[in-house]
């Protein structure tokens, strides 16, 4: 079976040398291996070009380097989903870097599999004075199935609760066949703004995909961000998203209107307080912008069809 492990980048020129090491370091632990990493340069302006071109031309490890320069990481998810030639697909972002025991992990779980499954592994802090943002280091495997419908209705909150994270999901091609490419209407770079992860999470529930969260297949998660200030940052821009998501599956996941009924009863009771610097309110609004966006996309393409 033939791996490709993707990555899109922008901007991240000082992140691709580590991270295309520790997927070198995890690829020659699992040898021998048919692997490749397949990256997508989405439009940078720094030297991330070079950055990459460097780190191929002093390394054996097969790599393809491709390039697309129309904003948007769904848009580079989906270039690198044309051109990546595994049976199995690793995504992880540019500051990720993986365990050297990730391959062999997830080639392990991938064996005793007996149906489609959509899986996501252990996401650490790489700095540990980072914020604890976008991880999840439960040691406690989880398995969303269609077969235990009493398990598989929790699975939209479970989910978007963070059991998984976009930085480290794994898949057959088979199951992306069925899904279908990323919406680029979501993801960095796009209308909404963020989470083409979860619009995939929402697609895979809607054709009964069984979810698993595994305790090892662990990255590290070097993101940077350390004050509240930057991680209310975060919360605004995922809960755009987060909005955008339930304008598209209006009807997909009834514990997000129970959440917008509980928020507006505290916000009257005079409980706004959510996190530093991000409010009730705030977390309100940026759900509506990010479902306004969502629709402006959806009137502007069509007006540019007539």
């Amino acid at each position: 079976m033939r791996l490709s492990v993707i990555i899109v980048t922008k901007n991240r020129a000082h992140h691709i040398a580590p991270c295309l090491d520790s997927i070198a370091a995890a690829f020659a632990r699992a040898a021998p291996l048919d692997a490749e990493i397949v990256i997508v340069n989405n439009g940078s302006t720094d030297n991330t070009a070079a950055a990459i071109f460097d780190w191929s031309t002093a390394n054996t490890v097969p790599i393809r380097a491709l390039w697309e320069p129309r904003p948007g990481k769904a848009r580079g998810l989906n270039l690198a989903l044309r051109v990546a030639r595994g049976d199995l697909l690793a995504f992880t972002d540019d500051d990720c870097r993986l365990h050297p025991e990730y391959v062999n992990d997830l080639l392990r779980h991938d064996a005793a599999d007996n149906e489609l499954v959509l899986r996501g592994g252990r996401v650490e802090l790489y700095d540990p004075t980072d914020l604890p943002l976008t991880i999840n280091i439960s040691p406690t495997p989880k398995r969303w199935s269609p077969a235990d419908p009493v398990i598989y209705a929790t699975l939209y909150d479970s989910i978007l609760a963070g059991e998984l994270n976009g930085c480290n999901i794994a898949m057959r091609r088979e199951l992306v066949d069925r899904l279908g490419p990323f919406d680029e209407d979501f993801g960095p770079g796009s209308r909404v703004g963020s989470n083409d992860d979860v619009e995939y999470w929402f697609r895979a529930c809607a054709k009964n995909v069984t979810f698993e969260y595994v305790s090892d297949m662990t990255v590290f998660h070097h993101h940077e961000r350390k004050t509240n200030e930057q991680a209310a940052a975060v919360y605004r821009r995922y809960t755009i998203g987060w909005g955008g998501v339930h304008a598209k599956y209006p009807l997909k996941d009834y514990g997000y209107y129970r959440e917008v009924y509980r928020d507006l009863r505290a916000i009257l009771r005079g409980n706004n307080v959510l996190l530093p610097g991000f409010s009730r309110t705030d977390k309100l609004i940026c759900e509506a912008r990010g479902a306004w966006r969502y629709f402006w996309a959806q009137l502007t393409r069509l007006s540019l069809t007539k």
